[in-house]
């Protein structure tokens, strides 16, 4: 007898189901807990699920929300192509893939590297023609770390008419100097003012003159600037070279030894400039300002 009534029961069930119990709506999204949800039939209207529990397939037609007419709106997945699993058409899937939070780019790795002396390339993406200092490129690496390639950048054609440089400034001031590139106007790449990449345009001269002088007459020319018009001995030029070795240039400056040596540009800049003291780019005792001080 007991059996029978429990096959009762169990058809009872059946023909009649009790409707589901409505749980918490999932956070972000509309409720779909029905357990009939996504069945194509919407089980509020014939009480097979509580209230809002069947959004998805209650939801309004494709011709009055065509924005959500995906088959499986509302299942807080984005199921449009391109954003999410691609089986539906772009559009139809707008609430899900609006949830969807966009991906976030990678942020560049912190840079541990400390700022040294100019034309280091210690960043990890030096010399990869993209400027990645900050100020003036991508930021990705630390200031003076990326010098080649933000140098590159920073360079621009010289101007018909130098500008005159700061009062300040000095030979080799150039955050360049000294790195085998002549970086002044007109003779080099212009990244910096004229006469503060002495050391680097002088050399970069050259022993070819500008334009060939006359042979000198029995004196010696083996200094390597030898021919360039300007006087490269130490105690009447520059000091380059070795005394006695640019006569021809040195004795159109001046009657032979006994031409008074130029005074030097570079006076009361702070650093002697001449030779066996300082740089050698005056004639020894035109510096004498400078020089004292060491």
């Amino acid at each position: 007898m007991a059996s029978r009534w429990a096959w009762v029961l169990a058809a009872a069930a059946l023909a009649f189901p009790f409707p589901a119990t409505a749980q918490d709506a999932p956070a972000g999204g509309t409720n779909n807990s029905c357990i009939f949800a996504h069945d194509g039939e919407c089980d509020e209207a014939n009480g097979t699920c509580a209230a809002g529990t069947d959004s998805a397939d209650c939801r309004p037609s494709a011709a009055t929300d065509p924005a959500n007419s995906c088959r499986f709106a509302f299942d807080q997945r984005c199921d449009e192509p391109g954003k999410g699993t691609g089986l539906c058409t772009a559009g139809s899937d707008t609430a899900d893939c609006a949830a969807v939070a966009p991906p976030q780019a990678p942020s560049a790795p912190a840079q541990t590297v400390p700022s040294q002396r100019p034309a280091d390339d210690s960043c990890p993406f030096a010399r990869d023609n993209e400027c990645d200092e900050p100020g003036i490129g991508s930021g990705a690496c630390a200031a003076g770390t990326d010098a080649s390639d933000c140098k590159a950048k920073t360079t621009v054609p010289a101007p018909a008419t130098p500008a005159t440089p700061p009062a300040t400034a000095g030979p080799d001031s150039c955050p360049f100097a000294r790195d085998g590139e002549c970086d002044e106007p007109v003779t080099g790449s212009g990244a910096c003012a004229a006469g503060t990449d002495t050391t680097d345009c002088k050399a970069g001269q050259g022993a070819a003159p500008a334009a060939p002088a006359a042979p000198s007459s029995g004196g010696d020319d083996s200094c390597q600037f030898a021919h360039d018009g300007e006087c490269d001995d130490p105690d009447r030029g520059t000091g380059l070279c070795t005394a006695g070795t640019d006569d021809t240039d040195c004795s159109a400056a001046g009657e032979g030894d006994t031409a008074a040596p130029a005074a030097c540009p570079f006076t009361g800049d702070g650093e002697c400039d001449e030779p066996d003291k300082g740089s050698g780019l005056c004639a020894a005792g035109t510096d004498l300002e400078d020089c004292r001080r060491k």
